[in-house]
């Protein structure tokens, strides 16, 4: 069996979608060895996450739809665990869109009914860190939305921007979002799956974390191959 970690680690200071609103990383300790009242040489602390920040998962509630039921602490078992295809795509340039027709010829001969999907070019591990990392990304035309829908996907998870920089009105997130499709963000790591010898189908685990009513998730995501 080989394991990657399609995770992206959250640390202080780590890159941050540049808008006022968007809360950084913060982690304090609580109890240290030498702090511990129990004298029991305990390291305990607390971090403030956002829960957009690094990879994550989206639900349907994060744009509002389906009358706050499919929240992130409702996401059902079989959409985060399963069988996963795996479209990568690195010929894609910085702000070009990924089209339906790039899907539908990447995954020619492909059965996506009911599975997680995976599309990568590589952008995030050639440039999280960067100034205008958020700014230049590929990204979804709102044709390779409505593909998935038709396609009858569970999740997708992407290691680019899911929408164009700077489109407002979202519209990849609201297809998807709105058809029960779970978007994955901020994926890593693609390279170790090549020197893996992942192929296009493997399994795919994602731990998104159950909070209660809320839209979105940090997440430990895991491309298992058997």
């Amino acid at each position: 069996m080989q394991v990657v970690d399609l995770t992206l680690t959250i640390y202080e200071g780590m890159p941050c979608f540049p808008v006022d609103w968007y809360p950084k990383p913060k982690f304090e300790a609580v109890l240290t060895p030498d702090t511990d009242p129990s004298g029991s040489h305990r390291h305990a602390s607390k971090a403030l996450l956002f829960n957009h920040g690094g990879t994550h998962l989206d639900a349907p509630w994060h744009y509002d739809y389906f009358d706050g039921k499919k929240t992130i602490d409702n996401v059902p078992v079989d959409a985060l665990v399963g069988d996963c295809i795996w479209l990568h795509l690195p010929q894609k340039q910085n702000l070009e869109p990924i089209t339906a027709a790039d899907l539908e010829a990447a995954a020619s001969g492909l059965d996506l009914a009911g599975k997680r999907l995976i599309i990568t070019t590589g952008y995030t591990d050639a440039n999280w860190g960067k100034d205008d990392y958020f700014q230049v990304s590929p990204y979804l035309a709102a044709d390779a939305g409505q593909w998935m829908v038709d396609k009858k996907i569970k999740l997708v998870g992407i290691d680019f921007q899911t929408d164009k920089p700077g489109d407002a009105a979202f519209p990849v997130h609201n297809i998807l979002l709105s058809n029960e499709i779970y978007i994955l963000e901020y994926l890593c790591n693609i390279e170790e799956m090549f020197q893996k010898s992942f192929g296009k189908e493997f399994l795919l685990a994602v731990g998104a974390i159950k909070l209660k009513g809320l839209e979105a998730s940090t997440a430990r995501v895991f491309a298992i191959s058997l």
